[in-house]
Parts: C-alpha cells; structure tokens; sequence
C-alpha cells in the first residue's frame, strides 16, 4: 500500500503572499501536479493538518479541488491554523466529526485502520488531546485492537530539539497518548507535520514520521532560545510503503 502523506501548505487565495513571500497557492497547485505525475499511483492522501493559512472557505474550496481532481481517497485533520467549520464546509469527503464536535476520523483502508486526532486549540499554535479526544481514540484502539493502526495528527507528540517550534507542539494529553498506543502494540507509525521539515523519531513504541511542508520549510537550527526562521529548502511530501508485514518505509519527495 503506497500512502501520500502531505502537509502544511497553508494555502492562501488571490495570489496573496505567505509573510510577503511564499505564494502557498501557487505552490499547492505544483503539488497536485507533481502527485499526479508520479509514477505509481498512490492508494490515498494523508493531510496531517495546516490545508490553509486563514482558515476560509475559499481556501478550502481551492485545495479540495486540487485534490479531488486526482481521483484518490483523501483524508485530512485540522492543523493550528485550520478552523473546523470551514473544512467540514468544503471537505465533507475527506474531514470526519466525533460526538464532541472534533475532526477525528478512523478509516478501515483493509490493510490498515487510518486513525485522525485533531489536535486543534482554537487561536493557539500550540496542541492538545482533551479528555474527550482520548477517550474517543481509546475506543477506537480498543476497537481495532487486532489490527495495523497508523496515526495521523498535526503536532508531533515528540520534542524535536527545535526549541521554538517545540514550543508549540503537543502541550496537554502526550503521556496518555503514549500510554494508548503503547498498550495497543500495533500502531505501525504516527505521522505528523507543523514542523516544516522532515523528522523521525519514536512515542509509545511507534516511529514518528513530520512531514515537512508542502510548501515553504523553517531552517534546522537547534541553538536554545532562537526563534525559528524560513529557510529556502523546496517544497517536499512523503510517501510511506507500508507492507503486508507490517513495515512502513518512508521517502521524502520534492515538489516538481
């Protein structure tokens, strides 16, 4: 199974820039081009977050065009700078909503159950995983118990060493969260973004896999108490092979 795991592209709409620099929708629409031409044809598009920069239905409207014309299943959770009621809005085919009213989903793929958190705190940058988001994953683990679960989410649930951006990363339900997937066994990989670059680790026994941005990266710079900067690396994506034994091998693709 081949996934497309993208991230961060903070689409803006009229040719507007990102920080008076980035035109993210441009850049959105070479990704399209560029998964369209890839050689394999991946089985779905994994979004961990951050599909638009204000949040708007214009926005929306853009990327879920993009995407919808490459005729692949999609599956999106809200990144900090994304606002539920606009994806559920434009994106009804790749957004789900819990009892609580959170973008969550879980997807039986066959080969894998694809779990989405949102890890949303409206007008914050940072993450969490409230009682209720636990709780709901908790039943959807204990559901799929017996099966491969791989995770989607925004923030990582991992420090990285980039102090700023740690900053705002998960702040509230990361032991729980540790403590479920290891008791699961089975989550063969947590895929995030919000980092806008490339990072593997490991949580509760799983790999870790940040995207980096589908658009514009923030430099590698670990020194303590500097604030992050825009570095001029290409837009990437990731693709996963995940395999019938349960193995996931990752690649990082450059846009175009």
């Amino acid at each position: 199974m081949l996934i497309a795991h993208l991230s961060d592209s903070h689409v803006l709409t009229g040719g507007r820039r990102l920080a008076d620099r980035f035109d993210t929708g441009a850049a959105f629409d070479r990704l399209v081009a560029s998964l369209a031409a890839l050689t394999v044809r991946p089985d779905v598009i994994l979004f961990s977050g951050d599909l638009g920069e204000d949040a708007t239905e214009e926005e929306y409207a853009h990327v879920g065009a993009g995407l919808r014309s490459l005729g692949l299943p999609v599956l999106a959770v809200p990144g900090n700078h994304d606002a539920r009621a606009p994806m559920l809005a434009q994106l009804p085919d790749m957004v789900r909503e819990t009892g609580s009213g959170h973008l969550c989903l879980c997807e039986d793929l066959g080969p894998l159950v694809v779990i989405g958190l949102d890890t949303l705190v409206p007008g914050t940058p940072h993450g969490e995983l409230c009682a209720d988001r636990l709780a709901w994953l908790d039943t959807q683990l204990k559901t799929h118990q017996d099966r491969d679960v791989l995770i989607i989410m925004h923030h990582p649930p991992l420090e990285t060493g980039l102090q700023d951006m740690d900053s705002m990363g998960l702040l509230s339900g990361r032991d729980a969260l540790a403590a479920q997937v290891a008791a699961h066994g089975r989550v063969r990989a947590i895929l995030c973004g919000h980092m806008h670059r490339a990072i593997q680790g490991s949580f509760g026994g799983a790999p870790v896999r940040v995207s980096p941005s589908a658009s514009h990266q923030i430099a590698f710079d670990l020194r303590p108490g500097v604030p992050y900067a825009f570095s001029d690396e290409p837009a990437q994506f990731m693709m996963h092979r995940f395999g019938a034994d349960g193995s996931l091998v990752s690649h990082v693709v450059s846009v175009g």
